[in-house]
């Protein structure tokens, strides 16, 4: 029996379409930078405002597939995935470092108040 394809899988001649998709926007987003800021680079012009809104449309594309990359990107599960962890995580560790320095700066200014 086949298993159920999950949401964020896609058939790969949609993945070809999101790549070139992906590749067209990153072209299109260097070359709208390059001319941009071509009037910094040249005496009597000034920057293309237009040229501008072509990389912030080209960055709002490139934004939106790097959120469905991340959406889809394999999850490992298993006795593997847990050996890859410390034995305390680092917020824990954090935490226990905050306490100790409040208590150490108590200890400092009670000893100084009395």
């Amino acid at each position: 029996m086949r298993r159920p394809r999950r949401r964020y899988e896609a058939r790969p001649r949609v993945r070809g379409l999101e790549m070139l998709l992906f590749l067209a926007a990153s072209a299109l987003g260097i070359y709208a930078l390059g001319n941009g800021l071509s009037g910094l680079f040249e005496p009597g012009k000034g920057m293309q405002l237009a040229w501008f809104a072509v990389l912030a449309v080209a960055l709002w594309i490139l934004f939106i597939q790097m959120g469905r990359v991340h959406d889809a990107w394999p999850r490992r599960s298993g006795p593997e995935s847990r050996a890859d962890k410390p034995a305390s995580p680092e917020g824990a560790t954090r935490a226990s470092l905050w306490r100790r320095l409040i208590r150490d700066e108590r200890e400092r200014t009670d000893g100084h108040s009395s």
